[in-house]
């Protein structure tokens, strides 16, 4: 398996580590059940089937917004598709499960995958209609038989990070503590994202791939979209200002595939933008409306899990607090620019050097610098050393003026 890691997937950028964890459970003489997650467009299924090529048992996609009947329809054609003798609908997931177990005991595994017989079932919070008991009847599929033929690799994934977290990693029923691995795809780092311009000949200096993570972040998707033969600014005037910009509707479709409610999530991210220096959590509440309660704590966590916004250290408070800061690039860009500007077509190319426009690359920059923290404190010298960092400022008075300093890395 080493060998064929080496060979082909070359095209896999910045995903070692989840590589290894993959290969590592191919090699294993368990089977192995393991957890995908990851914000939208990330790429969770790209490396899965750039992994597994077509070494797939069976392989499943949920269907946005269908109930539980849709879904138990189509997973019982996609059942037929694979091989599984003319038979009925499953009346429920535990007849679903049921069907599988009996479609992967007659198949064989797959010598590209160490003889392991793959199951891959993608866009899995989909699959969890209310009053379905799909978590359970999924639970009850491992645990009482995939878990003990020691030759069975599943493969879950799911973009909704809260929905993965809430049911598989923190359940107290039948997946409880069954996950035997887990990867989480985070975004390219800037060195990531210049290795990605490299391989698509971009012909790009280093502060025009660090403007572009500053508007797309490191989404390996989004960068995808890029034309390599148009200039940054006319890439970004057809991809957010254009009539049928693909990027006006991403905002929306990502809060809706990652989040249960995705309104509140929005409300708290509307309401960061209207202080981004950071606020405490009583001021979001106030200012979004949004009651302080223990859903409003999880919309946090989630919010802070998922990337969309971090924690930092008040040190100039008595009572030590956290501020909350928006962190993530591509949705300060769309607050700043698509959302409350409207812009029309060729806004970029004509409003280059503007005050918006710079106003947004310092607090972009700073963006990308928290993203970056454990780079830099490598290029300092300091990456083994244990650091807190935080925003630092005081107001002006009669001996000095107000002072600012919007990261301190603190060894």
């Amino acid at each position: 398996m080493k060998s064929k890691s080496n060979q082909s997937f070359l095209s896999i950028i910045g995903r070692d580590a989840p590589i290894e964890i993959l290969s590592d459970a191919i090699a294993s003489s368990q089977s192995e059940f393991i957890a995908i997650y990851g914000r939208r467009r990330i790429g969770k299924t790209f490396l899965v089937k750039e992994f597994m090529g077509n070494s797939y048992t069976f392989a499943y996609t949920g269907v946005e917004d269908y109930n539980t009947k849709q879904q138990l329809s189509e997973f019982h054609r996609t059942l037929l598709r694979y091989g599984l003798s003319k038979c009925g609908k499953p009346q429920n997931w535990f007849d679903a499960f049921d069907m599988l177990r009996t479609l992967v005991e007659s198949k064989k595994g797959f010598s590209q995958v160490g003889g392991k017989k793959v199951i891959f079932i993608d866009e899995l919070p989909w699959m969890d209609a209310r009053g379905s008991d799909f978590v359970k009847a999924l639970g009850h599929f491992w645990n009482d038989w995939a878990a003990w033929t020691k030759d069975i690799l599943l493969i879950i994934c799911g973009s909704a990070t809260s929905w993965m977290i809430k049911k598989v990693f923190s359940s107290k029923g039948g997946l409880y503590n069954r996950v035997t691995r887990q990867i989480e795809l985070t975004p390219f780092t800037l060195n990531e994202c210049e290795e990605f311009c490299n391989i698509h000949k971009f012909n790009w200096t280093r502060n025009l791939i660090a403007e572009a993570y500053m508007i797309f972040g490191g989404v390996p998707y989004y960068w995808t979209l890029i034309d390599p033969v148009k200039s940054l600014s006319a890439n970004i005037d057809s991809l957010f200002f254009s009539e049928k910009a693909p990027m006006k509707i991403e905002y929306h479709a990502l809060f809706k595939s990652m989040f249960n409610s995705p309104e509140r999530y929005e409300s708290i991210v509307k309401t960061l933008m209207g202080k981004k220096g950071g606020m405490t959590a009583k001021e979001i509440s106030e200012k979004s409306g949004i009651g302080m309660s223990a859903k409003f704590t999880e919309i946090l966590t989630n919010l802070r899990l998922s990337g969309f916004i971090i924690e930092m250290a008040q040190p100039t408070k008595r009572k030590r607090g956290v501020l909350f800061k928006l962190a993530d690039n591509f949705t300060l860009f769309y607050h700043d620019f698509v959302l409350k500007k409207n812009a029309k077509a060729n806004y970029w190319s004509t409003h280059q050097n503007t005050g918006a426009i710079n106003s947004w690359r310092g607090l972009a920059f700073e963006r990308v610098c928290y993203r970056h923290i454990s780079q830099i404190q490598k290029a300092l010298g300091i990456g083994g050393v244990y650091c807190e960092y935080f925003a630092w400022s005081v107001p002006e008075n009669d001996s000095y003026p107000a002072m600012q300093i919007d990261m301190i890395i603190d060894r």
